[in-house]
């Protein structure tokens, strides 16, 4: 069921929050940091809050979009669905872990995550 816009909101909060604290901390913790060291926490900060939020909308598109009918890429028959499996993807953000339906074909011995390619060309498929 698709999360209402107020409960992602909500997520999205409560993500920026720990992660601000996380960063107090840590700033609380090394008394006369470098620029250096503050760049490299600020981005790798940035980075994890960046991931969680593609990695939420990324889950709201596969319960807007489900497959329906799979058909194998190789031979065209229909393809046997094998449940719901965790899919770590690269992408521009940062690398994103997902859980999208995954599909089986018997005859080809071949198994996909449709729809097909989540990064259009710009870095590794999801197949």
């Amino acid at each position: 069921m698709k999360k209402s816009r107020e409960k992602l909101k909500a997520e999205f909060i409560a993500e920026a929050e720990e992660l601000f604290d996380e960063l107090m901390e840590w700033e609380e913790n090394n008394e006369k940091p470098n620029l250096t060291q503050i760049e490299e926490i600020i981005l790798e900060v940035r980075k994890r809050f960046g991931e969680r939020m593609a990695q939420k909308i990324i889950m709201r598109q596969e319960e807007r979009q489900p497959a329906e009918r799979v058909h194998c890429l190789e031979c065209g028959g229909e393809m046997a669905s094998k449940g719901l499996k965790d899919n770590q993807v690269e992408t521009r953000i940062g690398n994103i872990k997902i859980e999208r339906g995954y599909y089986y074909c018997p005859n080809c011995k071949q198994g996909i995550f449709p729809p097909g390619s989540a990064t259009n060309g710009m870095g590794k498929t999801v197949e």
